[in-house]
């Protein structure tokens, strides 16, 4: 699975440069816990765009595309207020991971 995460907005509007991961670069561990998120979040059930109710400045927005080895491929624009917990548990991991 291949995932690509691009973070804007935020106080400052410094955007960092897109994550990008690899699932059969990573540990079998992390492999597992990415896709288990990416499950749980219902990502390709997600539509493309997740759009706050009320706009808050300086909150940050994520565009997350995932390529599935099966050949699925969904991508998502999302306000940081508008992820739900699942979605937004899968968007840290990922940037989490960048760490790494």
């Amino acid at each position: 699975m291949h995932l690509k995460l691009t973070r804007t907005g935020g106080f400052a509007g410094i955007t960092p440069p897109p994550v990008e991961v690899d699932t059969t670069t990573l540990s079998k561990k992390d492999a597992q816990h990415v896709e288990s998120l990416v499950a749980g979040a219902k990502f390709f059930d997600l539509p493309k765009t997740l759009k706050a109710a009320k706009s808050q400045p300086d909150r940050f927005q994520y565009s997350l595309k995932v390529a599935h080895e099966d050949g699925r491929e969904h991508a998502i624009t999302c306000d940081e207020e508008a992820a739900s917990e699942p979605l937004r548990q899968l968007l840290h991991a990922v940037q989490d991971l960048k760490r790494k």
